[in-house]
């Protein structure tokens, strides 16, 4: 049977956004579905930087017809309740049947409907479920700049006129296919097609699909992993490796593996150094400044079960050199980070605790 496949490709969701709005779109699609007769045999929707895409299978081509029966006033009732009930029915009363429930003969309406084709039920329905997602945190943009064209910030009058839309993020695409062909509507000023794009510097060109199954397998030529299942399990199995390799092992934080995943489309790990100097300060220190600002990963000596002078990270790039000068950035950007949280440390061990009692009166 027939497949819908849809995908919303836009600027970066923000990765704690990402696995509720996947959801919220299966659920929102699934009930559009189901209050329109049309049932299905399964649905699986993803989420990543870019894109949410969702695949439902074995819908049918068409609704089903329908045959609903709407009871009316009774037989020699006034003439203007009658007429009330024939326009809200759509029907005349030579259409009605006269039946009687052992109180007297009455009228019922028998109304037929043909079912229609589901994909003119899709292009109907469609953008206003788009439109539902509940974001918890959206942006408006003007229709018909989504595509980056937008170089002055709100307020300043430059698309003053200009119908605006909210979503998470300016949207760039939309594809949406029914059995390999087109739905077509439009949302955001955008029209739907079947084309996408891929990853951000590692590919070139739109990607054009029909179904799930080709549209999953482009996008991996195309450097994008579109399973957030996947992508968490490649950079688990990445960092442990490389730890390993150094005789160290991950210090596991389940949180932050769900937050890289969702920042990176093509994720590869990489091992940076912490200098020497700031293994003075606390590791409960610099583990929290490397996983709040840099999304690093902590790494610890198994034989000591010390924090070890190495952390793992994760790039959304695959580098000519290996990767040498994005961990010689991210070090510098650590020292930075790291440099603030030695000198508050050593500033805080100035005063000793007792000194501070008095502080609490006023705490």
């Amino acid at each position: 049977m027939p497949e819908l496949f849809l995908e919303l490709f836009s600027e970066e969701i923000p990765a704690r956004m990402q696995e509720a709005a996947a959801k919220d779109l299966e659920r929102l699609v699934i009930g559009a579905l189901s209050d329109r007769g049309l049932l299905f045999d399964g649905a699986k929707a993803f989420s990543g930087p870019r894109r949410l895409a969702l695949s439902v299978l074995g819908l049918p081509a068409k609704q089903p017809d329908v045959s609903e029966e709407k009871k009316g006033p009774r037989v020699g009732a006034p003439e203007k309740a009658i007429e009330g009930f024939l326009r809200s029915a759509g029907v005349t009363l030579e259409q009605c049947e006269k039946r009687n429930d052992g109180k007297g003969e009455f009228y019922v309406a028998v109304i037929a409907r043909k079912g229609r084709a589901t994909a003119e039920v899709l292009a109907e329905t469609l953008p206003g479920t788009i439109a539902n997602i509940p974001w918890p945190k959206s942006m408006r943009w003007p229709q018909g700049k989504a595509a980056g064209l937008f170089q002055a910030p709100f307020g300043s009058g430059v698309f003053a006129e200009a119908a605006q839309i909210r979503w998470v993020r300016p949207l760039h695409s939309i594809i949406a296919t029914f059995d390999g062909e087109i739905v077509p509507f439009a949302f955001a000023s955008i029209e739907s097609s079947n084309t996408t794009r891929g990853h951000r510097f590692l590919s070139r060109g739109h990607i054009e699909v029909r179904r799930f199954e080709d549209y999953e397998e482009k996008l991996r030529k195309a450097h994008v992993i579109l399973d957030a299942a996947e992508r968490k399990e490649i950079i688990l199995h990445e960092v442990k490796q490389k730890a390993f390799a150094l005789g160290l092992e991950l210090i596991e934080d389940e949180g932050l593996l769900n937050e890289v995943a969702g920042l990176a489309e093509w994720p590869v790990v990489l091992i940076g150094k912490i200098e020497d100097q700031f293994m003075d300060v606390p590791p409960e220190i610099l583990q929290t400044s490397m996983r709040t600002h840099q999304k690093y990963f902590a790494l610890r000596d198994p034989k000591t079960g010390k924090l070890a002078n190495r952390f793992a990270l994760v790039s959304n790039m695959v580098a000519d050199d290996g990767g040498k000068e994005i961990v010689a950035g991210n070090e510098r950007v650590l020292r930075a980070r790291l440099s603030d949280a030695k000198f508050f440390w050593d500033q805080d061990r100035k005063i000793r605790l007792e000194k501070r009692v008095s502080d609490l009166k006023h705490a």
